[in-house]
């Protein structure tokens, strides 16, 4: 039997939250066996340009990199907030280290068509690499750029950076896929907190499509997840930081 191992994508608006970001880290120790976390974006980046004079645009919700952008980026998130999240875990005996894509080539990508710069599809996962690096007991925290093959650093788009790792590694574990965010999970009705689904089917999700309960980004975070349970995930669920590895809380898609 192939043993256990749980991906967890973390918003960035929990790592952001001095108090969410606890509660997330006491739900993570919970969480038995190997693990991988993949962190994403939210204010840091944007605040830190705005202190430097560096302005960062949008496109669709998301960040356009160009080269001023792309090296902010890569300064907040893979070197501060990054440093500071491998620093509270190690205070809850969390053997992680820090690592973006790049690094041990852990991601490769070839550049995203469209309006938002230096922006990568995940083309190749290093395998390997991972492997080694869960077997010794340490949990990698991966901040969210790749790199090309050629020199140039991308940034990614985490939810699709995590649901790439996850299928890579299914061939060699049992995956869990999480996506850990503000909400309790997918919810029927997105004014009222409490009004989670459960377990969300793919023809529920579709309906939720058409009739436009679901759009935009978070779409795109439950294309993803479907996208792995279709290619070996054994699980995907959706949860808040409070809720992250309880059985009972989240949205889960099998």
């Amino acid at each position: 039997m192939a043993e256990k191992l749980a991906i967890i994508k973390v918003s960035g608006r929990i790592l952001e939250n001095p108090e969410e970001v606890k509660v997330f880290v006491k739900s993570l120790t919970a969480i038995k066996g190997r693990k991988i976390i993949i962190f994403s974006t939210a204010d840091a980046g944007k605040k830190m340009g705005k202190k430097m004079g560096t302005t960062v645009r949008f496109s669709s919700e998301r960040p356009v990199m160009d080269e001023a952008t792309l090296n902010l980026y890569a300064m907040v998130y893979g070197g501060m907030v990054s440093s500071q999240f491998v620093t509270l875990l190690q205070s809850y005996k969390i053997n992680a280290a820090g690592f973006t894509g790049a690094d041990m080539n852990f991601v490769t990508s070839t550049l995203q068509a469209g309006d938002t710069g230096l922006t990568g599809v995940v083309h190749a996962i290093n395998t390997q690499a991972f492997s080694e690096l869960v077997e010794q007991g340490v949990v990698p925290v991966i901040a969210p750029f790749s790199h090309d093959g050629k020199g140039q650093m991308l940034f990614n788009e985490t939810d699709a950076m995590a649901s790439e790792i996850a299928k890579s590694l299914a061939i060699r574990y049992d995956v869990t896929l999480m996506y850990c965010f503000q909400r309790k999970g997918v919810l029927l009705n997105v004014d009222d907190p409490d009004s989670v689904i459960p377990v969300l089917k793919r023809t529920q999700y579709k309906n939720m499509r058409e009739m436009e309960i679901i759009k935009d980004w978070f779409a795109n975070k439950l294309d993803n997840a479907f996208s792995a349970v279709d290619h070996g995930v054994k699980e995907v669920v959706i949860s808040s930081a409070a809720g992250l590895g309880k059985a009972s809380e989240g949205t889960h898609i099998k």
